[in-house]
Parts: C-alpha cells; sequence; structure tokens
C-alpha cells in the first residue's frame, strides 16, 4: 500500500532515488538492452514557433500523446489563446488529441501512429465506411457490428467489424497476408470517428501547408532538442523530483532563448525558415 501511494494512479513505476522519476527506456538504450534497461526519466515537451521556445511541459508520462493536451493547456495559461495551427510527430496521433484540437480551433497537422508505413505503400486501408457508417471491406461487403465476436472482446473506444463468408473471396490473399491464421472470416477493430479524422489528418499532412509544417517540425523542434542536448550539453536531468526538474528545464530552456536571441542580434540566425512555394502540389 505504500509502494502504490508512492506511485501514484498513473504510473507503474518508481525509482527508490527519486520518487517522482518515472522508468523508461532511453534512446541510448536502443543497441544494448531495449525493453530490459530502464532508467529513472521524465518527459520533456516544448512548443516551439520560428525557433524560439515558446511554452515547455515535464511530466511523468511514458508515452508522448498522453503529454499533448497538457502541454497546449499549459500554452494557453501563458498566453491566453490556443496555437493557430500544429504539427507534431506521429506519438502524439490518437482519437483523444484529435477531438481536443477539433474543440480548440486549432489546425491539425498532427500525425498518426502508421503514418510512415501507409505514405509509403508498406501498408494500406483494407475497408472503408461508407455514407451510413457501416464497414465495408475490400470486397464490397458489409461487415456486422459488434462488441463481442468468438471471445474476442472489443475495446472501449471502438467495436468488433466481422465480414463473415471469407472461403471463396478472390482478395483473401491480400487481406490475410499477415495474420497469422487464414480464416474464413476476418475481423477488424476500428473506430468510426478515428478512420475519419484520420482521412482528414491525410489530406491535411499531404497539402502544401501541410508540407511546410512538416519540414518546419523538423527543424525547428528537433533543431532546438539538438541545440539543447549538444551544444548546451543538457541529456540528462541534473535535480530530483517533478518541481526541481521542471525549474530546471525552464532555465534551460530560457538560456535556449537567450542564445538565440543573441544570434539574432550578431545577424548570425534568422526568424523566417522555410515556406512552401506558391506552385507546389499536394
Amino acid at each position: 500500500e505504500e509502494k502504490e501511494e508512492i506511485c501514484g494512479p498513473n504510473r507503474n513505476s518508481y525509482y527508490k532515488t527519486d520518487h517522482d522519476a518515472t522508468a523508461m527506456c532511453l534512446k541510448e538504450d536502443y543497441y544494448s538492452g531495449l525493453g530490459s534497461n530502464t532508467h529513472p526519466a521524465y518527459n520533456f515537451q516544448i512548443i516551439v514557433s520560428k525557433g524560439i521556445i515558446l511554452s515547455f511541459y515535464v511530466s511523468q508520462d511514458r508515452n508522448d500523446q498522453y503529454a499533448l493536451i497538457p502541454a497546449i493547456e499549459k500554452f494557453y495559461e501563458l498566453y491566453n489563446f490556443y496555437p493557430k495551427r500544429l504539427c507534431a510527430d506521429a506519438g502524439y496521433g490518437s482519437l483523444k488529441n484529435y477531438q481536443f484540437i477539433i474543440d480548440k480551433g486549432i489546425e491539425n497537422y498532427i500525425k498518426f501512429a502508421d503514418w510512415s508505413r501507409v505514405i509509403s505503400g508498406e501498408t494500406y486501408d483494407l475497408y472503408h465506411f461508407n455514407d451510413d457508417g457501416n464497414l465495408v471491406c475490400l470486397n464490397n461487403k458489409i461487415a456486422l457490428k459488434t462488441r463481442l465476436y468468438e471471445n474476442r472482446r472489443a475495446h472501449k473506444s471502438g467495436f468488433l467489424y466481422v465480414i463473415e463468408s471469407c472461403a471463396y473471396c478472390r482478395l483473401k490473399k491480400f487481406c490475410q497476408s499477415k495474420l497469422k491464421e487464414v480464416k474464413n472470416y476476418r475481423i477488424f477493430e476500428a473506430n468510426y470517428d478515428y478512420f475519419k479524422l484520420r482521412k482528414q489528418v491525410t489530406e491535411s499532412l499531404l497539402s502544401p501547408k501541410g508540407i511546410e509544417m512538416r519540414v518546419n517540425r523538423s527543424s525547428q523542434v528537433e533543431g532546438a532538442f539538438g541545440v539543447i542536448k549538444q551544444d548546451m550539453d543538457y541529456e540528462r536531468a541534473r535535480r530530483r523530483g517533478l518541481e526541481n526538474v521542471s525549474l530546471e528545464f525552464m532555465l534551460t530552456c530560457l538560456g535556449y532563448n537567450i542564445r538565440k536571441l543573441f544570434l539574432l542580434i550578431e545577424g548570425k540566425a534568422k526568424l523566417d525558415y522555410w515556406r512552401a512555394p506558391e506552385d507546389l502540389k499536394a
């Protein structure tokens, strides 16, 4: 009971040396012990515009998607308005985040989980939804919508869509090519709202403005983290406790902005980043 109280409701780990830190695998573990080596760590988020860090957020979340909404809300607390448009990596794409972005009137350029595989053609949708909200497979069969099918239960955010009588389907080799066992039926687990938003986000990301946002996210956000980690030699938090680490990272971001300011004064940096040409096509 004491350990559960220390850990809290939203985590499943903590460190004896720092009760606020969560056990995480870091990038340095990628080639050795990924999944087994863990370190006391925090989740750092920054919101960047034109190379300037406008807001930061430090959390105990192991997954980035849970940190997006608190990070944007903190931005709102500082400036009393929400960003006009937002671009983020695939780790932030979820139904909850998409709905939040839409509710706040923010233009959505957040990638979804399998964005790179969809764009490269490695994976493709095996179904679509018609105007009535029914799931239709590649063979134009309408699926049976259910919560439970043969001891398989859908997650709370979606439904199971079952296509029966697949034995003689000519598209079976495409539809079931990646399944461990070929069956005479096909089960899709999907969420209609997420599928619809995913289509909208795909169109936004492939538009000229979406290309511009993606290019600038790579150079500005990753560039800011690169300067902080490499040039400023800040790869690990040096203090313990969520409050102390947040203060430390705030000072680090402030130092980054001051460095940027002096580079602007000296004429060695610019605020005008790449813009999509007018003739650029989606």
